[in-house]
């Protein structure tokens, strides 16, 4: 059974919530920190992803060592890193053991060690994590994507840039955590076999001394260049889109989430089936909705091989604008049991709980109940989703491409006709019998190794840039995310 979240504010700003799960014997304490990669000043990118690794290199009255076997002799698994607005930090272990978690992020949060001798190793993490983008070509051009659709600095990355990484100092990193590492506007989430109660008063005995601060706000300045191209020798084309949609708290936000699985809820979804399946363009391709508190967004993404990248491009984005001619009663069924069989997996998991009410909280002010927002995806129909596609039709797409020269092997065909007649007649061309991969695509980026090459654009028309060969291999952390 899951109870209702509680919810309380402590003097200095912090937020408490807690669900008390019973059909679980575990329990996760999530706390954000406003100290996200949008808080970054320029010269500085990359210091909130050092940062979240130099928290984890002792606290109180233990050293890097002594911290990482006290949480090993105790059971329980505490992980720092940071997203877009927050530095998450995360414990959990066995219910009984939650006094100990709080003590744990108590002591990271009021008393991190933050040792100078150890800054220039999670630097070069830092260092390495980034050029193991080159590796990773889909990881790579999400992030230039992210990078051109979203205004500054919600254009950031947590990956930073060598720049920024290399300029961090000890000054710095203790500037930044003073600056935005407060109570004020963080958020401290539990789930899990707990007393709710109880937990309320042991946070507030550890946490009442916690510097209140002031949250920072944010300006939003101009986006990036429409259109991109990272020139790299490679076997394949990587293609990415991007255009704007609803934030969470907007009313169709529920009907954007349906848009987005119909296009690409699974493998009988529209790009899944049309593109790669029937035609076989393609090896991946997906399509998935990125929310900020004030706006959104839905990036697409497809790989594949280079003579076929301007047929799988024009593909894709016939596939987008056709869900405006027309959905099906069955599409809807099949995305509402995706939904519901998520929201289902939710309910198993007191990880996913935590992170859950915490999310809603900053994103809406409150949280949503299991039921509620199962009635808002049982209410979805053909006709709502139809009317956010309608509504919300890209007016303007991001797109940003990797590989040779777009359409290089097709070069002698463009050179002779008219672009948009080439594309008329490539879509329609009966496409090669070519075996679909059996794995399903994913989002989740690898680092490996390599040095990554920025993209060079001029007036919203891509500028090529060649990229520089593979480095050494590197060894990478695998916690961030």
């Amino acid at each position: 059974m899951v109870y209702q979240t509680l919810q309380t504010t402590i003097r200095n700003g912090l937020t408490i919530l807690g669900q008390r799960m019973d059909h679980v014997r575990s329990a996760v304490v999530n706390l954000l920190i406003p100290a996200g990669f949008v808080h970054e000043s320029h010269g500085e990118e990359g210091i909130a992803n050092v940062l979240s690794e130099m928290l984890e290199r002792g606290a109180g009255k233990l050293d890097s060592k002594a911290f990482a076997q006290a949480l090993d002799r105790l059971g329980i698994d505490l992980e720092c890193s940071v997203g877009p607005h927050h530095l998450r930090i995360t414990a959990s272990g066995l219910a009984d053991k939650i006094e100990d978690m709080l003590g744990f992020i108590r002591d990271v949060v009021l008393a991190a060690k933050l040792p100078p001798l150890e800054l220039p190793s999670a630097k070069e993490l830092a260092l390495q994590e980034l050029q193991g983008l080159d590796d990773e070509p889909r990881g790579q051009v999400i992030k230039e994507l992210r990078s051109n659709h979203f205004p500054h600095p919600y254009c950031n990355s947590r990956y930073g840039t060598p720049e920024g990484i290399k300029g961090i100092s000890n000054a710095s990193l203790r500037a930044f955590w003073e600056r935005h590492g407060h109570a004020k506007g963080s958020i401290l989430s539990v789930a899990g076999l707990i007393d709710t109660t109880a937990v309320f008063s042991m946070v507030e005995k550890y946490f009442s001394g916690w510097t209140h601060g002031k949250e920072s706000t944010i300006k939003p300045g101009k986006r990036g260049p429409s259109t991109a191209h990272i020139e790299k020798e490679t076997q394949q084309t990587q293609i990415a889109l991007a255009w704007d949609s609803v934030h969470p708290s907007h009313p169709d936000y529920y009907q954007a989430q349906g848009f987005v699985n119909v296009l690409s809820g699974g493998m009988s979804s529209r790009l899944f089936t049309e593109v790669r399946e029937k035609q076989g363009l393609c090896y991946a391709v997906w399509a998935t909705h990125v929310s900020l508190p004030d706006r959104g967004a839905i990036f697409a993404y497809a790989g594949t091989t280079n003579d076929r990248a301007p047929l799988t491009l024009a593909s894709v984005k016939r596939e987008i604008a056709r869900i405006s001619e027309g959905i099906t009663k069955e599409e809807v069924d099949q995305v509402k049991v995706g939904l519901k069989t998520a929201l289902l997996m939710q309910e198993d998991s007191s990880m996913t709980r935590a992170a859950s009410i915490a999310s809603d909280w900053f994103y809406l002010g409150r949280v949503r109940t299991l039921e509620e927002i199962e009635a808002a995806v049982n209410a979805l129909t053909p006709k709502s989703i139809l009317e956010y596609a309608k509504k919300y039709a890209p007016k303007q797409i991001t797109q940003v491409t990797m590989g040779p020269e777009m359409g290089k092997a097709g070069a002698s065909r463009e050179k002779a006709q008219p672009k948009a007649a080439l594309i008329e007649k490539e879509v329609t061309r009966k496409p090669l019998p070519i075996k679909p991969a059996p794995a399903k695509a994913v989002m989740d980026s690898k680092p490996g190794k390599s040095k990554i090459t920025p993209t060079k654009v001029l007036k919203n028309k891509p500028v090529a840039t060649k990229a520089k060969p593979a480095g050494n291999p590197v060894k990478t952390t695998p916690k961030k995310k």
